[in-house]
């Protein structure tokens, strides 16, 4: 017999070492479902030349259905906290991922952290 306890509120973290590159960077499979509460961004070399934009996706497809709500680090920023993703839940198994869009043009912002709070079950028994 199992049952489903809620946990409070969580944070994770996902990260790239290293200069900004475009792609995926990091991914992890969700051992359980949950909803997103927060994301922000942070790098510790600032892109400069354009932004920084960093994309959240669930199983291969974006979580930010509005492009423009991704987070972006400004030029010669380190940090956003950026409007939540559209689609705001994933299941079990899901694989949440983070992507590099765009790195700055001029330099290539560097090493990259993602912060993504979140509410989640656990069944525990």
């Amino acid at each position: 017999m199992s049952s489903s306890a809620v946990i409070g509120d969580q944070m994770f973290t996902l990260q790239h070492k290293g200069n900004l590159s475009t792609g995926v960077k990091e991914q992890v499979r969700m051992p359980f479902a949950g909803k997103i509460s927060f994301v922000t961004a942070a790098v510790t070399t600032a892109p400069t030349g354009s932004t920084a934009i960093i994309d959240l996706n669930k199983n291969g497809t974006t979580m930010y259905t509005t492009q423009g709500n991704r987070p972006t680090i400004a030029v010669s920023g380190t940090s956003v906290t950026a409007t939540n993703p559209d689609v705001l839940t994933w299941a079990a198994g899901d694989r949440l991922a983070i992507e590099v869009d765009q790195k700055g043009s001029s330099t290539a912002g560097a090493n990259l952290t993602v912060c993504i709070g979140y509410v989640g079950n656990n069944a525990t028994a």
